[in-house]
């Protein structure tokens, strides 16, 4: 596996939230980048995406889903890709302990630019497979 350069494709990433509204400049900011995004509120929903894109680079979660919800995500997915990198913008969920895998951004509101640009080094810096 190699870094990803900027001649690359960009990474796939399933966004799980409670409210598109307040992050929509950081899914603008994604999509101009190229980036597919998919949106999930919910553990069905973030399953049939996954399953119908063929799983995707990354999964990052959003400061306003509730704990429960987040988890139940991230063992779901996790169970069928091990993996599957992460990035939350709320509390840590006890994910994997190597830190190409996950990032913790909970000192960022997604949609500021410290944010914006905190995700998408972490996206950038991830090996895609």
């Amino acid at each position: 596996m190699r870094l990803l350069t900027p001649s690359d494709r960009q990474p796939g990433v399933l966004l799980l939230l409670a409210d598109p509204a307040p992050l929509q400049p950081l899914l603008t900011q994604l999509q101009q980048v190229g980036m597919q995004v998919d949106l999930a509120s919910d553990l069905a929903t973030a399953r049939t995406l996954f399953f119908a894109s063929g799983g995707h680079d990354c999964l990052v979660i959003a400061p306003d889903v509730r704990p429960g919800i987040a988890s139940q995500v991230v063992h779901s997915l996790r169970s069928v890709d091990p993996d599957l990198p992460m990035a939350t913008f709320g509390p840590d969920l006890g994910g994997p302990t190597r830190p190409s895998l996950h990032a913790i951004l909970s000192g960022f509101h997604p949609s500021s630019r410290a944010g914006t640009g905190a995700l998408l080094r972490f996206l950038r810096a991830m090996r895609l497979r």
